[in-house]
């Protein structure tokens, strides 16, 4: 999950996104949690109006903290998309974060859903350098995977990575790089 704003102690959970709604901003509702422990519930009704947090009970006080941490972050570059321009900078405020937190979580959720669904019917394989999968065969439906992977492999010129044998984030770490062009690491 890649946001503007690095940090590791404010974070997210319960996150619950209807996209339906999301207009101007993302609609949601999720639970604020500072260094581990949950003080807020923050919603956005995705009309382009400002997130509210309100602290859970007894939790004002962290709540307050949270905010003086969020507010005592670098500013964050805010690109315009004007490329003779310098990045304008915002300061960071609590529901600026939990806006970005928001965001970033929404839209890894995505992309893990659409690996999820590429990784549980096909038999994806990296050669040369490209992402690619056999059509017509289901994942599912082949039941000595380890002796059709290495039948796959022997009719390849080049040496091949079989995402279903990796490890479920380093197969997907290898799909996203493919996929989106993000660099690995």
């Amino acid at each position: 999950m890649e946001t503007i704003t690095q940090q590791d102690r404010i974070t997210l959970k319960n996150l619950k996104v209807a996209d339906f709604a999301s207009e101007e901003t993302l609609c949601f509702s999720a639970t604020v949690v500072f260094d581990g422990t949950p003080i807020a519930e923050a919603r956005n009704d995705g009309h382009g109006g400002s997130t509210f947090i309100r602290a859970l009970d007894g939790k004002a006080a962290l709540l307050a903290q949270a905010e003086a941490f969020a507010k005592d972050l670098p500013p964050a570059p805010l690109d315009l998309g004007h490329e003779d321009e310098a990045p304008h900078l915002i300061d960071i405020t609590l529901d600026f974060l939990v806006d970005e937190l928001a965001d970033a979580m929404h839209a890894e959720r995505k992309v893990r859903a659409a690996f999820n669904r590429d990784i549980g019917s096909k038999v994806l394989f990296v050669k040369d350098g490209k992402l690619l999968f056999i059509k017509g065969i289901k994942l599912k439906a082949i039941a000595d995977r380890k002796a059709y992977f290495a039948s796959l492999r022997a009719r390849q010129t080049q040496p091949i990575i079989i995402l279903a044998e990796l490890a479920p984030d380093e197969a997907f770490a290898l799909w996203k790089q493919h996929v989106l062009g993000n660099k690995p690491g």
